[in-house]
């Protein structure tokens, strides 16, 4: 009721027929209804900034109006002449009719304006819905690393060929949310009511406050959650609900390659079986220092420890910046285990060599190894 009443009093308000009393009542029937305030301000604006109206199509529109009434049996005076012609020729009792009709065509108008705003507003809230929200990205070429503040104050150190996004509105609503394709490490600023989730190919990040690092090469066998500091959930993807707890110098490594079912859930008849798929194991320490191993790109160091050749090549295409065909295909499976710090690609090639006998061969950026 309060509704249908706002309406007409605006409609006497913008028309200009409201009297003082009217307009009283409009102010007290919107400081009781707060959430029409904003609407109610737009179409006035919208109103006011429009003052120039066309005479003859509201004529036009008031007549036809009329003639509708007519046929509905609803009749006003003498609709057929002009308006001024009418208040020139109307009996002293009908003088009342042409005020009220005046009412009407600016009414009229009223609602056409309104009608007006009203496909406008449409039309801009269907274009914000259909712009494209743009995250921020940054992104790291091979043979490059960078590091990132971010709108909370944390800290993201970049791998060679990673790329992480995140949503312009970073630091509005519960969640601070990051995607991550490559690797990355976190210094995570705390903050109990906004935990931090990054997500990956294969799995979901939680965390709360620490320092973990996530290796998520979509082309590498397995990703990683290292955790150095703090705690951290991690979740799958094919299935939310189970969850992995890592707790300090644990790491939770999943293979990527595996068939899609879950490290500890349905369809799997044993627990080695399980283990293939999703295993927490200890971090590994560079011999003779405290630096661990999974994070050691931090510091400007490539390492590598029980892996297969053909894993350490694609850390070394990324590292350099090349790319590295065998040609001969036994050497794929050669298990390494090493560290580069200031070694250019032709030292760290001659290292692995000198220790399993394989030949190579660097053409520009291309390396051969046979």
């Amino acid at each position: 009721m309060n509704n249908d009443r706002i309406w007409i009093l605006l409609t006497r308000k913008l028309s200009g027929e409201a009297t003082q009393s009217e307009l009283d009542e409009l102010q007290l029937l919107l400081d009781n209804a707060p959430e029409a305030n904003k609407t109610i301000e737009e179409i006035s604006d919208f109103w006011y900034s429009n003052p120039n109206t066309d005479n003859e199509f509201l004529q036009a529109t008031y007549f036809l109006h009329l003639e509708r009434m007519k046929s509905k049996g609803i009749y006003l005076g003498d609709e057929e002449q002009g308006l001024n012609e009418q208040e020139a020729d109307l009996p002293s009792g009908k003088k009342g009719v042409v005020p009220f009709k005046k009412f009407i065509i600016s009414a009229m108008f009223v609602i056409v304006m309104i009608s007006s705003w009203l496909l406008i507003k449409q039309k801009q809230d269907a274009t914000i819905a259909q712009k494209p929200i743009i995250p921020v990205q940054v992104l790291t070429q091979n043979g490059s690393r960078t590091k990132l503040l971010l709108p909370d104050g944390s800290n993201v150190w970049l791998n060679s060929g990673s790329k992480i996004t995140y949503d312009k509105d970073f630091e509005k609503g519960d969640l601070r949310e990051v995607n991550l394709t490559g690797e990355a490490f976190f210094d995570v600023v705390k903050n109990a009511k906004r935990p931090f989730i990054i997500h990956t190919a294969k799995m979901d990040i939680k965390v709360l406050g620490t320092r973990f690092n996530v290796k998520a090469y979509k082309d590498d066998k397995t990703t990683e959650t290292s955790l150095i500091k703090g705690i951290v959930e991690v979740y799958l993807r094919n299935n939310p609900a189970e969850k992995y707890l890592l707790k300090p110098n644990q790491k939770l490594v999943l293979l990527n390659d595996a068939p899609e079912k879950i490290a500890r859930g349905a369809n799997i008849k044993t627990r080695s079986e399980a283990a293939e798929q999703g295993i927490i194991k200890p971090l590994t320490y560079l011999e003779g220092s405290e630096t661990d191993i999974e994070s050691s790109w931090t510091k400007n160091i490539l390492s590598f420890e029980d892996e297969s050749f053909v894993e350490v090549a694609k850390k070394m295409e990324r590292w350099y910046d090349v790319s590295i065909e065998f040609k001969n295909k036994r050497w794929e499976e050669k298990f390494l285990n090493g560290s580069f710090e200031k070694e250019n690609l032709e030292q760290a090639m001659k290292a692995i060599q000198f220790s399993t006998g394989f030949k190579f061969k660097i053409e520009g950026e291309k390396v051969f190894i046979y």
